[in-house]
């Protein structure tokens, strides 16, 4: 009786110990949206964005939560262009505050000009923290847009990519 109890305890802990690395491993996301995002005005915009795979983290339209504290890689990769000539911008906020020093800028020539804009960076979060892709246009009808080439797939607006590195 004593030796049962003995390895039914020892199964639980490493139950439990399996189980929370699995949760430290599963602390990501990978985002992306086939939809184009272009500005109405100059005013920065919050990035749309869908869930392809991920867990211990949430992402609820663009408003990506933190479920466990930790350092965190974090990319978001916009296919930008627009309807007009200008710029474009990019960056990443947390807490609903403009990261320091994550802003980029494509300048776009003309309408069928495209590039690709990265902002990445890494952060400490904790619990409950929100993080948020955001881009503006120098004017109207520029942002993010996607590509269909035939036999190939989507170009989306948006690839995002999170997880936890530690």
């Amino acid at each position: 009786m004593k030796a049962t109890l003995m390895a039914m305890l020892i199964a639980a802990t490493l139950l439990a110990s399996a189980s929370s690395s699995f949760a430290e491993l599963a602390s990501f996301l990978q985002a992306s949206n086939n939809e184009e995002q272009l500005a109405k005005d100059t005013n920065p915009n919050v990035v749309t964005m869908k869930t392809d795979a991920g867990g211990g983290l949430t992402n609820k339209n663009g408003v990506v939560t933190v479920r466990a504290d930790g350092a965190y890689f974090l990319m978001a990769a916009a296919q930008v262009g627009g309807k007009v000539a200008g710029s474009v911008r990019l960056w990443l906020r947390v807490n609903g505050k403009d990261v320091v020093n994550s802003n980029t800028e494509q300048v776009i020539p003309d309408a069928s000009f495209t590039a690709v804009l990265v902002s990445q960076g890494v952060q400490l979060l904790r619990n409950g923290d929100t993080i948020e892709t955001v881009y503006s246009g120098s004017a109207p009808g520029l942002g993010l847009i996607v590509k269909k080439p035939a036999g190939e797939p989507v170009v989306p607006s948006i690839i995002f990519s999170a997880f936890k590195v530690n």
